[in-house]
């Protein structure tokens, strides 16, 4: 269904976005991220946006690039990632891997017709940051003002950390209070709901299961929006949750399968990407079928 994914092209872009860049330390350096992501937004033919805020006298922005869509249809649909790393971390699987397959969706999809609008949102400020005790900042601000001017999402897809596999025996783990069968192979990518979110979670792996074949997700609806489980609200789709949107987290699952994870060693040559390949292919093809759905 989906033609002209290049591992090539996912392989540049997080070349590009790998590095030192934490939003307090390493600010210039995020900004450069910040531009690269816009520059090619622009160049896919999006119409972009830098929804700037401050944070402790420092200006911040996430990138947000819009392709309309044909229909009259009134909600949009969204796919997002951070482009901020942690602390001491070149963060190429957390999360310049997440932000390779938003550009290359955006890429592949330029020149196809949809009837609902796409965005394709880079978050800022989603790693911890000083002088505060919370994170999601970039993705909280934007969450709420999509709120506050009453607009309205269909789906938003978040994607955090979708490069890392293991494909040795136990590589696998899951937070304690976990009560489904996990693979115990860390070669899957997890698909997480909460009960508002759970029919967009069997939605995708529905068209995932479909299209592309080689690519092993496993979903999982979280009770009481992730609360009992912190670690299942670590990225932006937690922002989301919090004004009752429906959104999904797709993730290798971060910590409980890659040992590099907010390390110095989150590094370009550990990541998988035929891996990540079948993830773009997965997210675009979900993103055509919802996207020309009446």
């Amino acid at each position: 269904m989906i033609s002209g994914v290049s591992i090539d092209r996912l392989k540049e872009y997080i070349r590009k976005v790998e590095g030192l860049r934490h939003g307090w330390e390493n600010y210039d350096e995020l900004e450069k991220r910040a531009n690269f992501i816009e520059e090619n937004l622009l160049s896919f033919g999006l119409a972009v946006e830098n929804q700037k805020f401050q944070f402790h006298g420092k200006v911040y922005r996430n990138v947000i690039g819009t392709k309309k869509g044909s229909g009259e249809e009134k909600g949009h649909i969204l796919l997002g990632a951070h482009y901020d790393a942690a602390w001491g971390s070149p963060g190429a699987d957390d999360n310049a891997s997440g932000v390779a397959v938003l550009l290359e969706v955006a890429n592949v999809l330029k020149e196809t017709n949809l009837r609902k609008s796409l965005e394709f949102v880079a978050f800022t400020l989603e790693e911890p940051q000083p002088h505060t005790i919370h994170f999601l900042i970039g993705s909280n601000n934007f969450v709420t003002k999509a709120k506050k001017s009453n607009k309205s999402y269909d789906a938003a897809l978040i994607l955090e950390s979708v490069g890392y596999t293991d494909k040795t025996d136990r590589s696998q783990s899951v937070p304690a209070l976990v009560r489904i069968q996990v693979p115990k192979t860390g070669d899957f990518l997890g698909v997480i709901a909460n009960r508002k979110s759970a029919n967009l979670m069997r939605v995708f792996c529905d068209i995932s299961n479909q299209h592309v074949s080689g690519l092993k997700v496993i979903p999982y609806k979280v009770p009481l929006s992730g609360r009992l489980i912190p670690e299942t609200r670590f990225s932006d789709h937690a922002s989301f949750w919090n004004y009752r949107y429906p959104a999904i987290m797709l993730t290798d699952t971060a910590m409980f399968r890659n040992p590099h994870y907010h390390t110095h060693r989150d590094r370009y040559e550990t990541l998988d990407f035929d891996f990540i390949y079948s993830v773009t292919k997965a997210v675009a093809s979900v993103l055509v079928v919802m996207g020309n759905k009446e």
